[in-house]
Order: C-alpha cells, then structure tokens, then sequence
C-alpha cells in the first residue's frame, strides 16, 4: 500500500559539516518515533549519493529502525560510475538537487517533502500532516530554527524537542530582519565583516523583482503533493553546486501556478547547527562558503543569477497545462536502474 508521506533527503558518508553521521542518527530516530506517534503512513528515501570508496555505506554505518506499519526506509544508491557522467563532477562529490529528484522520482506517497539530513520536524507541524489536509496546487513552507548541536541522542523525541526549543541560534522565518536575534546576528556580521552590508542590499534589490515567497532555507523543507512533484519534473538539474537551486524551484513553481502555503510557528523544523562554511548559514557561514567554492573553483549561482534564470524560465516553453519546462523527460536518473535497498 503506497504511504501518504514519503520524506527524501541525499547524503553520503563523507562527514560533510562535522559529526554527520550522528546527525544522520537524530534525523532518523525523531522521524520514526513522530510518524509512529502521529499515526502517518510514511517513507523515508535516502538517496546515497556517489559513495565514497574508503568508507562504510550508509546502510552499514547507521542505526535502522525496524519497519512497522507506519514506517519504512527505502536507500538509493547512486554509484560513482554515473555521477561522474555529470558535468563538473570532479569538483562536486555530491549533486544535491539532482539528488533530490531522483528520490522524488521513485517516491510512493500521496505528499512529498523534500528534506536535509539533520532536519527535526517540530511535533505540531507532524501533526498537522497527519491530519491530511493537505491539497495539491500547493506547496508548503515552513521556518527553519538553527539549534546547537549537542542534542541528546539518547533520550526520548519529546527530550530532543525540548532541547531545541531551549537552544536556538537563529530563525530562518520569511523575514529574516523580523526576529531580534537576527538582527544582534546581523549587526555582529556586518561590524566583523562591512563588506557584507552591500552584499546584502543588492541581494533586496534583485528580491523586487521575483515572487513574495518564502526562500529563506527553502531547501530543508518543501512539501508538495507527488503529482506536482513530478508535473513540475522536480528541481532544475544544474549541474552545478546546489545553492540557490532550491529558490529558483519556488520561483518556477510559482510561475506555473502553484500557490505557496507558509505554515506559522510552532509549525517550524529545527536544523543541527554545523561547521561554518559547510552549507548555507546567514552571515560569516555565507561568506566563507562562497570563498571555498571560489578557491575550489566550484560552480554555483549567485543569487542574481539566480533571479535572472528565474526570470529566464518564466518566458520558456510551458506544456498544455501551463507548466514551465525545464528539465527533460529523463529527469531524475529516471533512465538509470539505480540499485535500492528496502531497510
């Protein structure tokens, strides 16, 4: 029987960020405990991407929780063989989006969220899925709080959701100015680092022209029902590093008619903070990201890019239905016999 939710997210075990692996752990061991509370016929597909050769799979280095009725782990494997048939693989060891999409692709539920891999959904916003009122047309945004790292693995969901609640280093909302301790964070970045003042006022300028949508950390949760997943063929594939990827997807959805439904707090996931520089952080994390990709010669979007390509595919070719098209037929790896393991 096809669940209602399927949860995907991409990863590979590489320690990206710091403690992954443990990370990984929490992510899963709330899921299971929540949907099982909640009583919410639910897939979780992790697609390991590009695995790496001198270190254990994902399968054999994680903790599995025994499947029941309400819960069940699909892992997809991408081999080393076909990622390095992409463009600029030799300088990124793992193509998120694309990534996504083939999890997206293969999914069984009636919803889809894309999702990260050390994401804790808040018990309300649980709740609120399992009520399935949730309709197609849409697609639901949520506000990412960033919490310390040193949850207590070991101890119950309601203890680990405790900890977040008491422990937040900043809030991702739609406004990010909104919340106070942004703006100490945000002063606090600017006074290290002026630079950051007209990076950050060309970045409300380009704003203008696009959507009033809810962008801020979009990537660790989009909720849509499948069948707009796949009408809208999932994330662009760029071949490039994932950043700002998440936001054009928003931009296009909303071209083609999807209407975005931002849930209000306590409807919020909790992101484990990591190491500065390894994904996207507001402020100094932004910055010394992009002086990496830079110095690694990595390509990526720059947000103006990023609204120009918006802009871009607002004026391509739709189907019948008014979607635009961006993505081939195949995408997804959907041409690909992708090995896969039901945990």
């Amino acid at each position: 029987k096809a669940p209602f939710l399927s949860i995907v997210a991409v990863s590979r075990n590489d320690n990206h960020g710091g403690e992954l692996l443990q990370r990984m752990q929490v992510f899963i061991d709330c899921l299971n405990e929540q949907v099982s509370r909640h009583r919410i016929s639910a897939e979780l597909i992790i697609v390991e991407w590009n695995p790496p050769e001198d270190r254990p799979s994902l399968q054999q280095a994680l903790s599995w929780p025994t499947p029941t009725d309400w819960f069940s782990v699909r892992l997809i494997t991408v081999p080393r063989e076909i990622h390095k048939k992409l463009k600029n693989a030799d300088k990124i060891n793992l193509f998120q989006m694309i990534g996504k999409n083939v999890g997206i692709r293969r999914a069984r539920g009636k919803f889809i969220v894309a999702t990260n891999i050390d994401i804790i959904f808040s018990d309300d916003l649980v709740q609120t899925i399992a009520r399935k009122e949730l309709e197609p047309g849409y697609f639901y945004r949520v506000d990412r709080i960033d919490v310390d790292s040193a949850i207590p693995a070991d101890r119950p969901l309601d203890e680990k959701l405790e900890y977040c609640r008491d422990h937040i280093i900043r809030i991702n909302s739609r406004y990010y100015v909104a919340s106070i301790a942004n703006l100490k964070a945000l002063f606090t970045d600017i006074a290290h680092n002026p630079t950051l003042l007209g990076y950050y006022f060309k970045n409300l300028l380009y704003k203008l022209r696009i959507p009033r949508l809810h962008y801020n950390a979009c990537g660790d949760f989009t909720l849509m029902a499948k069948e707009d997943w796949d009408a809208l063929r999932g994330y662009p594939e760029l071949e490039i590093f994932s950043l700002h990827i998440d936001s054009l997807f928003l931009m296009t959805a909303n071209f083609s008619g999807y209407t975005e439904r931002a849930l209000s707090a306590p409807h919020e996931i909790y992101h484990i903070e990591h190491s500065l520089g390894s994904g996207i952080t507001p402020g100094e994390g932004q910055k010394r990201l992009f002086e990496r990709l830079d110095i690694q010669g990595t390509p990526y979007l720059s947000w103006r890019e990023c609204v120009r390509l918006a802009v871009e595919y607002r004026d391509k070719r739709r189907n019948p239905a008014g979607i635009i098209e961006y993505n081939a037929e195949t995408w997804g790896l959907h041409e690909e016999d992708l090995p896969e393991a039901i945990l």
